[in-house]
């Protein structure tokens, strides 16, 4: 009997884990590979709909065919204003909504400062924080426009929390996003829009490569406590978390998910190495 009432909950708990994005639209940007693909994935899997944008137009089209007719793909620079509005204008006319907004684009920049020229600075910033920025706010005009209560996950990282090696830029940038994301969930919050940011560690995507040479993959692993890097799914299942109800009462602030790295004596490993 106990076995019984303990499958019978667990079948409940799935359903509605399964169904918890039903009749709902999310817009995802960098969304064509890594952590923006995988969430695309989980959101539809779960009932609702994507809209997928980015730079990579054969990988952004290829996720959208592979996902299927609950998923359009859109070119997209988040740098720009224009394409910005343009790119909610597009989810509002394909579904005919708009309840949540993933911001993952993003741009490496792996050199140190004293080396950084201006316009590589530029490129890190107009797409990781001026990006986010221009996203939330052409999604929230729409939703406070049509007083439509929504939610805003965007994509920080440890390296904004504490700086990486060779990597300034990037981590200022990061950091940036997440009380630019404090910011806009304050403001918000009485038009019930909340805006949060996870920060993953080191996750396998197609952007690390350093962590294809097995050594470099295992000394990442060697400096997080549970032993492992992130996957893609690992960080996809926080996301999901933070646009779903049952985040309801959760806004401006920042999810790590990163095996409790940024705990760990992180800075005190030898510079990265990058491809």
């Amino acid at each position: 009997m106990h076995a019984t009432l303990l499958n019978l909950r667990l079948t409940e708990s799935q359903e509605i884990k399964m169904s918890r994005f039903t009749d709902r639209v999310c817009l995802i940007t960098g969304g064509a590979s890594g952590i923006g693909a995988e969430t695309a994935r989980r959101i539809v899997k779960e009932g609702g709909r994507v809209v997928i944008s980015d730079i990579d137009d054969t990988l952004g089209e290829a996720l959208a065919a592979e996902i299927g007719d609950h998923a359009c793909y859109t070119h997209g620079d988040v740098s720009d204003p224009a394409a910005c509005a343009a790119m909610i204008a597009l989810t509002i006319e394909e579904f005919g909504r708009l309840d949540g907004l993933v911001n993952s684009a993003i741009r490496m920049g792996p050199t140190a400062l004293v080396d950084l020229s201006h316009d590589d600075w530029r490129k890190v910033v107009d797409v990781g924080l001026t990006g986010t920025f221009l996203m939330t706010q052409a999604a929230g005009r729409w939703w406070i426009e049509h007083d439509k209560a929504a939610a805003v996950v965007n994509l920080s990282s440890t390296g904004g929390l504490q700086p990486y090696n060779l990597a300034g830029a990037y981590s200022t940038t990061k950091a940036g996003v997440i009380m630019l994301s404090k910011q806009f969930g304050l403001e918000w919050a009485r038009h019930n829009i909340r805006v949060n940011t996870v920060c993953p560690g080191h996750t396998e995507t197609p952007l690390t490569a350093y962590m294809r040479d097995p050594a470099v993959k295992q000394a990442r692993a060697d400096v997080t406590p549970l032993g492992r890097v992130g996957q893609t799914d690992d960080i996809a299942e926080g996301i999901l978390y933070l646009l779903s109800d049952a985040a309801s009462y959760v806004t401006s602030s920042e999810l790590v998910i990163d095996g409790g790295m940024s705990t760990s004596l992180f800075n005190h490993m030898p510079g990265r190495k990058w491809d």
